[in-house]
């Protein structure tokens, strides 16, 4: 595996990893087109959900995300910068990661939703404890068990 060009590409700023997330893997798309597909084909999901649920809107959400194009990773988009501040952040200093930044971690780290949910903040000092190519490494292997 070339690191170099794993980390450049895959490894986001905030210490995500594209290759497991249901975005960049596709997960998320195949899910809702399979619950669209099950939706559709069984009428009854409307007698089950009465008044409870808008059934329309359920298959328009469920559409959108089956048609949801696959993310290519924060580092590969081009344009990212207007929808992420750290990204936005990190380009601007020219950092590949934000533990290379003096003031990591920072609220803006500390506050993110998604850097939350995937613990990005222990990856990246994971990352600096053992190395780049090393934390790879462990990441496919979990993904892979």
């Amino acid at each position: 595996m070339n690191y170099e060009e794993e980390k450049k590409m895959h490894v986001s700023f905030c210490g995500s990893y594209c290759h497991i997330c249901d975005w960049h893997t596709g997960k998320i798309r195949k899910t809702a087109k399979a619950a669209l597909d099950m939706v559709q084909e069984y009428g009854g999901f409307k007698r089950l959900f009465q008044d409870k649920v808008d059934v329309n809107n359920l298959l328009q959400g469920l559409n959108i995300l089956a048609e949801s194009s696959i993310c290519s990773g924060c580092k590969a988009e081009t344009g990212a910068d207007e929808r992420c501040a750290i990204r936005r952040c990190c380009s601007s200093k020219g950092l590949d990661l934000c533990s290379a930044c003096s003031e990591f971690p920072c609220e803006t780290l500390k506050k993110n939703p998604g850097v939350i949910k995937f613990h990005c903040i222990e990856n990246l000092f994971k990352i600096n404890e053992i190395g780049i190519g090393k934390w790879i490494d462990q990441q496919w292997s979990a993904y892979i068990d």
